[in-house]
């Protein structure tokens, strides 16, 4: 990690880095904005897809015990084939929040690295997967054994796009993701919070409230990795008031292929 484009990683790592809340939030309401259409048609993309192949998993399953080995083989599969696709929505927000061009077909771009964000998912999942067990087997209620599975998905929340940005290793991603929380773990657990609390509002609203909510938490999660990790070739905000840009005008600025 010695290139240049480690430079802001290792700074973060070794000398932490600040997340404010609010200026997050309303740097990402301002950048949904102009972008909202190809984000929300990428997440339509994945969720059809995971339906998709959920049907398929439950149809090779059935009813019989027999299936059961099939029936998780195409779990493996479905694993392998839905996390270049969830990094390409991790990847979306990135590239929003650094000024790079976005476009909804962008989930099927990382499909050449299917091997690797396999390897990182499966291991993901049998961390996140550690705890319910154990807490059942201390006799904690499933909410209350669930909290540290809730705050290792937050942890991990860098993963998909060190490796697909920054070109590390499964092992490497996860492990650095996780020392990355640990330096702003109380903001970033605030700001996640905050988030579900809107998600919540949005569902109520008859689902209305997504189309904004959904781009939202995309690009939020982009400026945070890019806060934390920095991105190749962005226009970082504070360049943009050096060049004398207005930070209001994003959405009139931004270029992004739909």
């Amino acid at each position: 990690m010695t290139e240049p484009r480690f430079a802001r990683l290792q700074q973060s790592l070794t000398q932490g880095f600040k997340l404010e809340p609010k200026a997050i939030f309303q740097e990402a309401w301002q950048r949904i904005y102009g972008a909202k259409l190809p984000m929300l048609m990428a997440v339509i993309g994945v969720v059809g897809c995971w339906l998709l192949l959920n049907q398929l998993l439950l149809t090779a399953m059935g009813d019989e015990q027999e299936n059961s080995w099939s029936g998780s083989l195409l779990g493996l599969l479905i694993s392998m084939v839905m996390a270049p696709m969830s990094g390409g929505l991790d990847m979306i927000g990135v590239h929003r929040a650094g000024n790079l061009a976005i476009r909804s077909s962008q989930i099927f771009d990382y499909f050449r690295h299917l091997l690797p964000l396999a390897v990182a998912s499966l291991i993901m999942g049998l961390l996140t997967s550690l705890f319910l067990p154990l807490g059942a087997s201390l006799g904690l209620s499933p909410a209350l054994a669930m909290l540290p599975t809730l705050v290792l998905s937050v942890a991990l929340m860098f993963t998909f796009p060190l490796m697909l940005e920054k070109g590390l290793s499964p092992l490497q991603a996860i492990g650095t993701s996780i020392r990355l929380f640990l330096r702003q773990w109380l903001n970033m657990l605030m700001i996640h919070a905050l988030l579900v609390l809107l998600f919540m509002v949005a569902v109520a609203s008859f689902g209305i409230g997504l189309v904004w909510v959904v781009p939202f938490y995309i690009v939020v999660k982009g400026i945070i990795y890019r806060q934390a990790c920095g991105i190749g070739g962005a226009v970082l905000p504070e360049a943009e008031h050096q060049q004398g840009a207005d930070v209001q005008s994003y959405s009139s600025k931004d270029h992004f292929e739909a």
